[in-house]
């Protein structure tokens, strides 16, 4: 999801010193962003060239999509009708179009690129293209499925490691990949919330048809999605049997996320964050268009009346949040939860939280499952300040944000170059939120971007697919 908005004053003349900085270097960017013109290797080897990464930051050129030819970009029309098999056509389409590094080779193996590889017949080592596309892991009988939406400038690799582990389980898995991403964050300019309500309407509505028992799972701005798309419906529907959020975006962390729809109105200021852009696997500029649209979409799941909130005691629910997130004021969610599960009847529904129990269970009613993972000596999380927004649904040994891994999260030190630079390249640095203490802290902070507890989050998620298939609470 997006940076919060503290300090956003701070920030602004640091971005128009890059964003004219970015004009001068436009031909540049037009010609590195075609293909062959780049020659740094696979997605990995930037992120241990710090001059790179510098180099990428001022002339923005994995910032910027690919020019395609007016009329020659693909096009999905979102109707019901259109089979997912023409929907993932249309997006790897799509991406190849528009990634300036698409066709770069990425050696990040994970077990669901594996099995989308051996589905497909792709080769063994992935592109770029192949690792951020919305992908099908398909189950040779049809009978459950997953359909799983990410966040604000991520891509569906975000769920690579949940979705081995629902394939696992007997699931199909699907995932979409909502408009504005997969490509480069300037697509983010002038997407509008409209067109990410239509692409999770087609995904659900999808998934009905193709399924008899159908879950649902979002990530931050996806869980949202999935909230709003319930919401809008007249009763909830027998085949939805659970639905997940991981940080769901419930309401801005920062008491400032409101100026976003106006600061985008001011001429060149378009951005947030003018970062490199190294992360293949997720934008790290970030505009304020995007800003302003996710800011809508929550703005709108705050005014829903009780009569509609009503509908939602009907489906179990399983969310994973924290108490010291940053982009996300966890206290919303925590309110969500309430509401959820307002009425004598209502379904399952369990809470993973990092934080305070007692701060959670007095938000919460009693018929909440709530679970505070405990952190044992010599484990990974003994090492860790805190959880972060970006953390939830990757896993420690995640081949690109795992512990081990070489991408680092440093972009909230943009405009302090030398905490950046140490973020990125210390030895010694903080895992964790981007809390006050944490960037205050002597050391620098490196966002954390894997989950310490995944293992004990996935023993909770067997247990409640466990309790609604058996039909607890009817």
């Amino acid at each position: 999801m997006f940076a919060i908005f503290h300090g956003i004053f701070n920030r602004v003349l640091f971005c128009l010193v890059l964003l004219l900085t970015n004009h001068a270097f436009a031909a540049a960017q037009v010609a590195a962003n075609e293909d062959g013109a780049d020659k740094e290797g696979n997605c990995l080897a930037i992120n241990q060239d710090y001059t790179g990464i510098e180099q990428r930051i001022a002339d923005g050129r994995y910032r910027y999509a690919r020019p395609v030819p007016e009329g020659q970009l693909p096009e999905f029309s979102y109707q019901d009708e259109a089979g997912f098999d023409l929907y993932l056509k249309y997006a790897a389409k799509l991406i190849e179009a528009g990634n300036p590094r698409a066709k770069r080779p990425c050696p990040v193996f994970t077990e669901t690129y594996s099995l989308l590889a051996a589905q497909n017949n792709w080769p063994g080592t992935p592109e770029v293209s192949r690792l951020v596309a919305p992908f099908e892991l398909r189950q040779d009988k049809p009978g459950k499925a997953i359909l799983l939406i990410h966040g604000l400038t991520d891509s569906p690799f975000m769920f690579h490691d949940l979705a081995h582990f629902y394939y696992q389980q007997g699931f199909t898995v699907r995932t979409l990949l909502l408009p504005g991403h997969g490509t480069a964050a300037s697509d983010l300019l002038d997407v509008e919330l409209g067109q990410w309500q239509q692409a999770a309407d087609y995904g659900i509505s999808r998934m009905l048809t193709d399924f008899d028992q159908v879950y649902l799972g979002g990530f931050s701005t996806g869980g949202a999605l999935i909230l709003d798309y319930l919401l809008r419906q007249n009763a909830a529907d027998d085949r939805i049997k659970g639905v997940f959020m991981w940080s769901p975006a419930s309401k801005a962390y920062s008491g400032l996320a409101w100026l976003a729809q106006y600061l985008d109105y001011l001429p060149m200021l378009d951005w947030l964050d003018l970062d490199a852009d190294i992360d293949f696997a997720k934008y790290e500029s970030f505009p304020y268009n995007a800003a302003a649209q996710v800011n809508r979409l929550m703005q709108h799941l705050a005014k829903t009346t009780p009569a509609n909130k009503s509908k939602l005691k009907n489906i179990p629910l399983f969310v994973v949040a924290s108490e010291h997130d940053r982009t996300i004021d966890t206290r919303a969610t925590l309110d969500i939860i309430g509401w959820w599960q307002q009425g004598d009847k209502a379904e399952p529904a369990t809470l993973m939280y990092f934080g305070d129990k007692q701060t959670a269970a007095d938000k919460l009613p009693p018929s909440v499952t709530l679970v505070v993972p405990e952190c044992r000596k010599n484990q990974a999380c003994s090492h860790i300040a805190d959880i972060a927004h970006t953390a939830p649904v990757n896993a420690p040994d995640n081949p690109h944000y795992g512990l081990t891994a070489l991408y680092r999260n440093c972009t909230h030190y943009l405009s302090d170059p030398q905490r950046y630079r140490l973020c990125k390249t210390s030895g010694q640095v903080i895992l964790g939120e981007k809390t006050e203490e944490n960037l205050n802290g002597e050391l620098p902070l490196q966002r954390l971007t894997f989950n310490p507890y995944y293992r004990q989050m996935l023993d909770l998620m067997r247990q409640f697919m466990a309790d609604t298939a058996s039909g607890i609470g009817k």
